[in-house]
């Protein structure tokens, strides 16, 4: 089981999954995504996940669980949701000092150093990095 080099455990993780597992809720995640962010983390600095353990108002941007509120509303709508978030294969974040797009484009432009191919969520104001299977080359840029 990897463990990131430089974020915590809540960092990844909802309220809800922390305050049931805990530190045992690593093992929910996918290694190749927290591979993929300690490196970005390496070269362009502090990736900011999730901030709700610090009373910040960020909480469903790594592995959502079906109690987290956009889970919900896909199922009171009677919806499948079937997010890379819920897999642990997700998070959304921010690089400080770099627009979404700024971080995008390196990434895209860093592909030999990436160690394993992701997928981007195109246009949104933050960073969606997935590692969910594509064979769409090392960097895949998406339509959400």
């Amino acid at each position: 089981m990897y463990i990131s080099k430089y974020l915590k455990i809540q960092d990844f993780v909802c309220p809800h999954v922390f305050n049931k597992y805990g530190e045992n809720a690593w093992q929910f995640l996918d290694e190749k995504l927290l591979i993929t962010d300690d490196l970005i983390y390496e070269e362009l600095g502090p990736l900011s996940i999730n901030n709700w353990f610090e009373n910040g108002i960020y909480d469903e941007r790594g592995l959502r669980c079906i109690l987290c509120s956009i889970v919900q509303k896909y199922i009171k709508k009677g919806q499948l949701y079937l997010s890379a978030h819920m897999t642990g294969q997700a998070n959304d974040f921010d690089v400080e000092g770099f627009s979404a797009s700024k971080v995008r484009l390196w990434l895209a432009a860093s592909q030999s150093i990436l160690p394993y191919p992701i997928r981007l969520e195109k246009d949104v104001k933050w960073v969606h990095l997935d590692t969910r299977r594509s064979d769409k080359g090392k960097v895949y840029i998406f339509n959400p």
